[in-house]
């Protein structure tokens, strides 16, 4: 368990502070020079601009393991189901577990991906786990070279590319949003997801622009017509609080979500083992999820921001299937091995990278060397060795 935790040393900036609360109403003077004339898709990465390296409110680290000469930091959204093997690693401290002796975890939290983005390239993390847009720019930046490792999770748009409403609302479709008044934190994945639907759908709402507790507040109070957030906030509102629906998620468009591991190559390159090391308990806490699912919840239940979501909500948010889609899909898959999940590899290397390309953000999308595999098999390998009484190859643990 941690030994210690205190503040990071990241401060927020006056820009972001101001950034964090504001409403944007998709006028004409917000749209883009499209034909259809939609919302501004400058807007999402003018966001994670103004906001992802300030959004560190809250912010705290915590040190597990012994005395060390080695400590590996390690950038975490405890705030963000996608990436919740990280909380099985960290709680169940699975990775001194594999760690050579001389080496301590520091748990860095984010409530944001750019930010852990922003702090692997300034070198203060060595691990991060992340979403699709801060894994893309953060393995194709040209100042530190980072490289992904492995999926954290992935799902058919049941994690980040969800809708809820009040449980007054009566929607019978995506169209009927036209014109309402829909909350979104810019510059998250739900925005990317949101605008994504405008285009589908040929519609146009008006954006109320704030963080994910002010609209789970605004849904509560009846004065949002939908809100758009990532597990487990919406599981709360519908399953604990009782006081929001499921209206559709990113199934009905078969628009995928994902969450990544990513290292520095740096750490990689000096720390072999212990990269090595770090892949074996990610590999576990894969076999927790699909074998032990009481334990898993246990797990990520005793992480101390997470103290008000009831068990029943985090087994929600991973396990329990939205009654929204029209058929049953699985809410998370526990898979490691991108390059055995077409879907993925194919959102990471052209879907969102050729979106990011599109909008001049960055000037390719990723290639092979943005990826190490090495790292992964390796583990694999290691573990096969070892005679754990799991199959690391698993199906339901690397491919999902």
């Amino acid at each position: 368990m941690p030994t210690d935790r205190t503040p990071c040393a990241d401060e927020r900036t006056d820009s972001s502070i101001a950034a964090e609360d504001r409403t944007t109403e998709h006028s004409e003077s917000t749209r883009d020079d499209s034909p259809r004339g939609l919302p501004t898709r400058r807007q999402f990465f003018g966001a994670v601009g103004a906001t992802g390296i300030g959004l560190t409110a809250g912010c705290t680290s915590s040190i597990t393991g012994g005395s060390s000469d080695e400590t590996i930091t390690v950038g975490y959204q405890q705030f963000g189901t996608p990436y919740w093997s990280e909380l099985l690693v960290k709680n169940g401290e699975l990775a001194e577990q594999y760690l050579p002796d001389g080496y301590s975890v520091e748990w860095q939290t984010a409530l944001q991906g750019s930010v852990i983005g922003n702090r692997m390239v300034s070198g203060e993390n060595e691990i991060g786990y992340n979403g699709d847009m801060p894994t893309i720019m953060a393995i194709i930046n040209e100042d530190t070279p980072i490289s992904m490792t492995g999926l954290s999770a992935w799902s058919w748009g049941q994690q980040c590319n969800l809708v809820i409403t009040p449980t007054d609302r009566d929607f019978d479709g995506p169209q009927d949003l036209d014109g309402m008044n829909v909350g979104i934190t810019t510059g998250s994945c739900t925005h990317r997801f949101w605008l994504d639907v405008e285009e589908r759908e040929g519609i146009s709402a008006e954006i109320t622009d704030t963080d994910i507790n002010t609209i789970l507040a605004e849904i509560r109070e009846g004065n949002l017509d939908a809100g758009l957030m990532w597990e487990p906030n919406p599981s709360m509102a519908v399953t604990q609080q009782e006081e929001a629906n499921w209206f559709f998620t990113g199934a009905r468009y078969n628009d995928p979500d994902m969450g990544s591991v990513s290292m520095t190559d740096e750490f990689i390159e000096e720390n072999e083992d212990a990269a090595i090391a770090y892949m074996k308990a990610e590999l576990e806490a894969k076999h927790i999820f699909e074998d032990d699912q009481e334990r898993a919840v246990e797990l990520i239940g005793e992480e101390p921001d997470l103290e008000d979501y009831d068990a029943e909500t985090i087994e929600a948010s991973i396990y329990e299937p939205i009654d929204a889609n029209g058929e049953e899909v699985n809410k998370m898959e526990f898979a490691t091995d991108m390059r055995q999940i077409e879907p993925i590899d194919v959102h990471i290397k052209e879907t969102a990278a050729n979106f990011l390309v599109d909008q001049g953000e960055i000037e390719r999308a990723p290639e092979e060397d943005d990826f190490n595999w090495d790292v992964l098999d390796a583990a694999i390998e290691e573990l096969q060795d070892e005679g754990v009484d799991w199959d690391p190859t698993d199906e339901e643990v690397t491919t999902g």
